[in-house]
């Protein structure tokens, strides 16, 4: 069985825009996987885990990884020495670009078409964080009060949904940065959740938690033409 740390759809760039010819697997999923006793970058068509290919070994532990809007760069946080950097496609290797400024990141995505890192902070608020000089700003509650964000994922309409853990078990909101409390949406009925992530093509909504088990959460994107 698989056990991916962290989900992310490589077909990061929307309809909206145009899609670059140097997209780098506009249809496969990039994952960190803990199942074989070693970390591994591995990737698989997306819905389908079970053809997993090996990208290539990861010596540090990555919280997080996304593309940026054109699908060209996949970006990673790196647990074990607190920064930004980059993750090379095609061997898995981690590049150090950034020193964060928090050391206690949950979870990172970025929004596909506005191109703003978010990160949580083992609390219940959404940051943004600026590349360039590691800082995390907060923009307001991704989920209830009393609740830790574990996973974040941004769509192609602006929204922005959390998976929040707390004694209730793990809920799903919609977050309203700046403009109110989140909206819940309903409980994942799965624990410990490890990544959120929309397939920008097909507007679905995966989820995927510690028993190595990819869920499919009802919620949806417009797909834009």
């Amino acid at each position: 069985m698989i056990v991916v740390r962290f989900l992310i759809v490589g077909a990061g760039f929307c309809f909206a825009a145009a899609v670059p010819a140097s997209a780098f697997g506009a249809d496969l999923v990039f994952a960190q996987n803990f199942s074989t006793g070693t970390k591994q970058i591995v990737s698989f068509p997306v819905g389908d885990p079970n053809n997993m290919t090996l990208v290539g070994p990861l010596t540090d532990t990555l919280t997080g990884m996304d593309f940026d809007p054109g699908a060209n760069v996949l970006w990673a946080i790196n647990f074990a020495t607190h920064t930004l950097g980059t993750v090379n496609p095609a061997t898995g290797t981690y590049a150090q670009t950034t020193l964060l400024a928090a050391s206690n990141i949950s979870a990172f995505p970025i929004d596909p078409v506005a191109g703003t890192f978010y990160v949580s902070t083992s609390d219940r608020y959404v940051y943004s964080l600026d590349p360039a000089t590691g800082e995390a700003t907060k923009l307001g509650a991704g989920a209830a009060a009393g609740a830790e964000i574990r996973a974040l994922a941004a769509d192609c309409n602006g929204r922005l949904f959390a998976l929040g853990s707390n004694v209730e078990g793990d809920i799903l909101y919609q977050a309203h940065l700046g403009v109110g409390e989140p909206t819940l949406i309903g409980s994942a009925e799965y624990s410990g959740p490890t990544s959120l992530e929309f397939d920008n093509h097909s507007g679905v909504l995966y989820a995927w938690f510690f028993a190595g088990v990819a869920v499919t959460a009802r919620s949806t994107q417009r797909r834009h033409s």
